[in-house]
């Protein structure tokens, strides 16, 4: 009875023991985790292709002084894609920054007693690229520098329309009117995608109308307006606007400076001459580094015409060239009493026959014929016939034919009337000197 009663005790007295080893030995229990913090090893925000460290600090109750338990970690982004985690079960992980945007990430830590993990969060800010500026206005021929910045990597330079604007590290060119996109792309470190920004480039258009046309009365006003589109900073309402005339003899303008409307437009008013003087003239608009021109032809008056084929060659050897007179208007005059008159240079033409030409100089019903034939090559600038009637050969007009295909001139082409003077005059000087041995001949025998 005694020894039951002492093991009753010693089992009671061994239980006791074990509950005050449990609960009041420090160090030697199995706790949970307390608290978790995430340290970051940078700013909290990086760029495309940048990457941060992560680590995790796990704390213990207060009444523990050591984890003796394995801790098991868990880094979870809550968007996918803007960032990636090089580890997401360890103490510590790298970030790699995507695309742009804000992301959290949340770390998860337990042992083998926690019931619900402890977190901690972290926001990172992942920045785009950036651009500047996102908008530019040039006139053609000028430069300007785009800067791209906030990237990692590499970048390249793009133009939508090289016709407007070309563009060489970041160096934007405009060479023609109208409107390109100008594209940087990155490519970042890390293997992050790529990202893009962009700049809209506008080259202001700039137009002078008409660009041609013809007044046949006298004291005719007509209106000829220059236009600028897409003018922004370059050329704004208000920019200045010169304007010339070249041959004031046939016609007058309004004024010789204006100015840009609210609409990008200037306007002035050529008027023909009161003298019935035929004539063509160049209007001129200057604004900036823009030059613009217009043709302006006066033909008050009664005027020729002379049509016929540009180019001849060894197939097609003749051509027929017609000579009109003409009204203020175009029509044809009704002439057969005016004498037409020709002219051209005879070592590349002449007359293909003397019955096709009989009559090359007699107007009828306003017109005169001439049928030539060509005899050797011309040079590139060609060789001209001219026509007139009368003796108004002041007025005579002319078309260039270029002869390609035959045998060329001596001399490089040139006229062949050079060779016929430097021939003649040979010929001349050695019947000089035939004379002349024969009269130092005669005295010597007298």
């Amino acid at each position: 009875m005694k020894k039951n009663l002492l093991h009753k005790a010693t089992a009671l007295l061994t239980t006791l023991a074990i509950v005050l080893l449990i609960t009041g030995v420090p160090g030697l229990a199995l706790a949970t985790v307390d608290t978790v913090e995430i340290t970051a090893g940078g700013a909290t925000t990086i760029r495309v292709g940048d990457q941060l460290s992560l680590t995790a600090t796990v704390n213990a109750p207060p009444s523990v002084a050591t984890l003796t338990a394995p801790v098991v970690y868990s880094w979870t982004p809550t968007v996918a894609g803007v960032l990636s985690l090089s580890s997401t079960n360890t103490a510590s992980t790298t970030v790699t920054g995507r695309v742009p945007g804000t992301q959290t990430v949340t770390l998860g830590v337990s042992d083998a007693d926690t019931l619900v993990a402890v977190t901690d969060t972290i926001d990172i800010t992942v920045s785009p690229m950036t651009l500047a500026p996102t908008s530019l206005t040039l006139a053609t021929g000028t430069s300007a520098a785009l800067t791209a910045g906030n990237y990692t990597g590499t970048v390249s330079w793009s133009s939508s329309n090289t016709g407007v604007a070309t563009v060489i590290g970041g160096v934007v060119t405009a060479v023609g009117s109208g409107t390109a996109t100008i594209t940087v792309t990155n490519t970042p470190a890390n293997g992050a995608p790529s990202q893009s920004q962009t700049c809209a480039v506008t080259v202001p258009t700039v137009t002078l109308n008409p660009s041609s046309q013809t007044i046949n009365t006298i004291s005719t006003a007509t209106t000829l307006t220059l236009s600028v589109t897409n003018g922004g900073t370059v050329l704004p309402a208000g920019t200045a606007v010169t304007w010339s005339n070249s041959n004031p003899v046939i016609g007058a303008i309004s004024t010789t400076s204006t100015t840009i409307d609210g609409s990008g437009n200037s306007s002035i008013t050529f008027t023909s001459n009161a003298s019935s003087i035929n004539g063509t003239t160049t209007i001129t608009a200057i604004i900036g580094t823009y030059v613009r021109t217009a043709t302006v032809t006066v033909q008050t008056s009664r005027y020729l015409t002379l049509e016929g084929p540009s180019n001849l060659n060894n197939t097609t050897r003749t051509g027929l060239y017609t000579l009109t007179l003409r009204n203020s208007d175009g029509t044809v005059v009704d002439d057969d009493t005016s004498v037409a008159h020709w002219s051209w240079s005879s070592s590349y033409l002449s007359l293909s026959s003397a019955a096709l030409n009989a009559n090359r100089a007699d107007m009828e019903n306003g017109q005169a014929r001439i049928d030539l034939y060509a005899r050797y090559n011309t040079p590139a600038s060609g060789t001209r016939l001219y026509g007139w009637i009368n003796d108004d050969s002041g007025n005579r007009v002319y078309t260039t034919i270029v002869i390609t295909g035959l045998s060329s001139l001596p001399q490089t082409g040139q006229d062949m009337t050079i060779v016929y003077i430097m021939g003649g005059a040979a010929v001349a000087l050695l019947a000089a000197a035939g004379v002349w041995y024969g009269i130092r001949k005669k005295r010597t025998v007298a």
